[in-house]
């Protein structure tokens, strides 16, 4: 039983459900997470690892060695993790987005530039060329967070083409894929769908279930696939161009800065005749509502000071 559940188990577990929490918000990523908690390349090497060399193994050397080669235990307890948060915080996040936005916005705030600067510690050095990666992959981010909305049905392959670009702004730092949904228009109809097949299965009825679980499964499969696309694609760029790829993730998550500013102002941008409602970071003293100023400077500290103390937990564990 000692082994079954370890202590270490225990914290991967949980490092699973923070992800998938920052994979419920528009705005936060699950990569960004996962690069703070220390699980970030591990966790795109063990995807990777899932391959058709390792899936032979399976009939040459047994379940044991294959389970083994794709670092299984690690994917199982970090993703029974995620799928926990999303399927047991969907409805609290839902509620802290609409009543409590400041000081969760500033919570996040306070993680995203600690982990930037933490990140950048991590390059061996910082030269031009870096730097334009950064201010590129910045600018790209930025365009991508003030994209708006699209409208309409939502199909079963279009539910499957959301999945699939859905998690590869999961996994990327900085770009969330909680607002690419929302960009695709499928956001609202995820949470839904993960809010009816929890009431569905509560209730045992099969004429919701049924449906719901269908449509899940088809995003479930997009997810999947783009999942094991991806990863192999971070992987190679992770052993061959290291600096450059964190050059890269920096820039993604300055660009995604302005959206989690708690402060935000509606404006309308007109381009010919196309309208386009977008927001913009503004003072809190100009918020018409309250700001809960107070409250937003405790919760922005407080996200600074757990990446610091989670920085030195992984660096300097007690002996």
């Amino acid at each position: 039983m000692k082994n079954l559940i370890s202590k270490d188990k225990i914290i991967l577990f949980f490092k699973g459900m923070a992800m998938g929490t920052a994979d419920l918000m528009p705005g936060v990523s699950g990569g960004t997470i996962a690069l703070i908690l220390g699980v970030y390349k591990e966790l795109i090497q063990s995807i990777d690892s899932i391959n058709l060399k390792n899936l032979k193994s399976l009939t040459n050397e047994g379940i044991r060695s294959f389970w083994s080669n794709i670092n299984g235990e690690f994917l199982t307890v970090l993703f029974f993790g995620i799928i926990t948060a999303i399927l047991s915080l969907s409805f609290a996040i839902d509620w802290l987005i609409n009543e409590h936005p400041i000081p969760l916005w500033s919570f996040f705030l306070g993680l995203l530039i600690a982990s930037i600067f933490l990140l950048k510690n991590t390059l061996k050095q910082w030269g031009v060329s870096n730097s334009l990666l950064a201010i590129a992959s910045a600018i790209l981010s930025f365009i991508l967070t003030q994209m708006t909305p699209v409208n309409g049905e939502i199909g079963l392959f279009y539910l499957f083409i959301s999945g699939f670009f859905g998690i590869i702004a999961m996994i990327l730092p900085g770009i969330s894929g909680a607002y690419i949904l929302l960009i695709l228009g499928a956001y609202s109809t995820v949470i839904s769908l993960i809010k009816n097949a929890i009431t569905s299965l509560s209730n045992l009825d099969l004429e919701i279930m049924i449906p719901t679980l269908t449509k899940l499964s088809v995003f479930v499969l997009g997810i999947v696939l783009g999942l094991r696309i991806f990863a192999s694609i971070l992987k190679w760029l992770f052993d061959k161009e290291h600096d450059k790829t964190m050059a890269v993730l920096i820039g993604l998550m300055i660009g995604a800065l302005h959206k989690l500013w708690p402060w935000q102002q509606n404006f309308e941008w007109s381009l010919g005749e196309n309208t386009k409602t977008l927001s913009k970071p503004i003072s809190p003293f100009e918020y018409q509502e309250n700001p809960q100023l107070i409250l937003a400077v405790v919760f922005f500290i407080t996200g600074l000071c757990l990446v610091w103390i989670l920085e030195r937990k992984k660096f300097n564990p007690p002996k």
